[in-house]
């Protein structure tokens, strides 16, 4: 699938992988540095940069990125209510499902996370005996 800037999109689950060439605005500059100083840089004085007129392309790309942002923004709320949710229905806090969840997942990630964790609360057990 192709999205608006022309990349790549594959979709594996809920990752999405980018790849592809340049978008057009990855060449954007401040006007100021290709221009000397004595030639005007199309700004009224106040040293923000000059950018060129965007195309519909562009305006399509920057559209997209709007929507993604928040996409994320509702994928995020929806998650902190699951969190919740479920939460309440273990009878636990928040934060202490969110610490079972980041270990779980680093567990997943990399391994030998949880026999480190049991480690570090064994001595911590023996420091307050």
């Amino acid at each position: 699938m192709v999205n608006p800037i022309g990349r790549l999109v594959e979709h594996t689950g809920r990752t999405v992988i980018m790849k592809g060439r340049k978008m057009a605005s990855d060449n954007y500059h401040d006007a100021s540095e290709t221009q000397p100083e004595s030639a005007p840089t199309g700004t009224s004085g106040t040293g923000f940069a000059s950018f060129r007129t965007l195309s519909e392309h562009d305006r399509k790309a920057i559209a997209a990125i709007i929507t993604s942002k928040d996409r994320i923004k509702l994928a995020q709320a929806q998650l902190h209510d699951d969190v919740k949710t479920v939460a309440e229905r273990l009878g636990m806090k928040t934060s202490e499902l969110n610490r079972i969840v980041r270990l779980a997942m680093r567990e997943r990630e990399r391994g030998n996370v949880l026999s480190l964790e049991k480690a570090l609360i064994e001595v911590a057990e023996q420091v307050v005996r």
